[in-house]
């Protein structure tokens, strides 16, 4: 990671300014918050300071992998998602380095990893990067995408990957969920029908989108601001983290390829779906917090058909897709007892 020049902040500043704004309609990301961001990220925000904040931490690449590498004690492979970055673990990098060697990787693709690659592909290459560092045998933690690559890496290497810590539970089939789970395979349902659009977007058209997201910063902001809106609590994110988040997008150009892993699950990719439709399971020890602003939830019932070894589940009393900034003391307290 390296600074970013002022160029690329005054060319910023010039599309915001530039900003052709649509008229108000039902869906998505209103307009009066779009412009209130968006008049906070030209006047407001410091990315310099956040960029300092990044900067403070240990970086490497490793077997072409960017990587936050900090702290002593047994690995743990940390792991987000989209729309996240390595950001979402600023809070909590600082704490968790105290117990763990913590290996915070940008997804191939985000940020500072190029690159285009499905889950598999992903959890594959940080099995290197966990070799590479010296770790035969380590810890995973994630949610989103990366808790579809812990279960991969579970799936593919149980004699590395010691035990999986989610807060997501990649089962997105309705059809997986049996009879008796009616319920929670509605509400599924429902999630697929009424939020579920963007993966379909990113999944079958993931160049076309990114021809928007990448020229227009508000485009790029709103469509992942309604995320962190959509998917946190009333607790929230707050706005400097959200923008962060664009910005690490913005100045690196991976919008685009960050839409891979869709297009790779829907093309063919590993999913814990198939897991339970052949009837097999992942021998690795899970434990699991089940957050209540989580976007989907999976009954501890159906997760037993993919899991054979579920040491502990938990339902904290707040937090959504994002714990590491909605509640990183939930998360940090939970990874500590789970290495012990």
């Amino acid at each position: 990671m390296n600074r970013v020049p002022d160029e690329v902040l005054d060319d910023l500043r010039r599309r915001l300014d530039a900003t052709r704004w649509p008229d108000d309609g039902p869906g998505g990301f209103a307009l009066s918050a779009a412009r209130e961001l968006a008049a906070y990220w030209r006047d407001g925000y410091d990315w310099r300071a956040a960029e300092e904040e990044l900067l403070g931490f240990t970086h490497e690449h490793v077997e072409g992998v960017h990587c936050i590498v900090e702290g002593e004690g047994p690995p743990l492979l940390l792991l987000h998602g989209w729309p996240s970055t390595v950001w979402e673990f600023h809070r909590v990098i600082p704490q968790l380095r105290e117990h763990f060697r913590l290996v915070v990787p940008s997804l191939p693709g985000y940020g500072w990893s190029p690159g285009r690659a499905g889950t598999a592909d992903m959890g594959d290459a940080f099995h290197k990067v966990m070799g590479a560092l010296g770790h035969d045998s380590y810890l995973v933690a994630g949610g989103d995408w990366g808790a579809h690559i812990g279960c991969h890496m579970g799936w593919a290497y149980p004699d590395a990957v010691r035990a999986l810590h989610l807060n997501m539970l990649p089962i997105r089939n309705p059809a997986t969920f049996p009879e008796w789970a009616s319920e929670a395979r509605e509400a599924l349902a429902e999630w697929t029908r009424e939020e579920a659009g963007y993966t379909a977007i990113q999944g079958t058209k993931p160049q076309t989108l990114a021809y928007g997201l990448f020229d227009s910063p508000v485009g790029l902001m709103s469509w992942i601001a309604e995320k962190f809106e959509s998917w946190t609590d009333e607790r929230g994110v707050s706005r400097d983290d959200v923008l962060t988040t664009v910005m690490i997008y913005w100045v690196t150009g991976t919008i685009g390829t960050s839409f891979w892993p869709y297009y790779a699950r829907l093309h063919g990719g590993f999913t814990l779906d198939q897991v339970i439709e052949r009837n097999e399971q992942i021998r690795v020890p899970l434990t699991f917090l089940d957050f209540p602003k989580e976007i989907v939830h999976v009954p501890r019932e159906v997760a037993e058909l993919a899991f054979a070894d579920i040491e502990r589940w938990e339902a904290p009393s707040y937090g959504g897709h994002f714990p590491a900034l909605e509640a990183p003391d939930v998360l940090v307290e939970s990874l500590v007892k789970f290495s012990r």
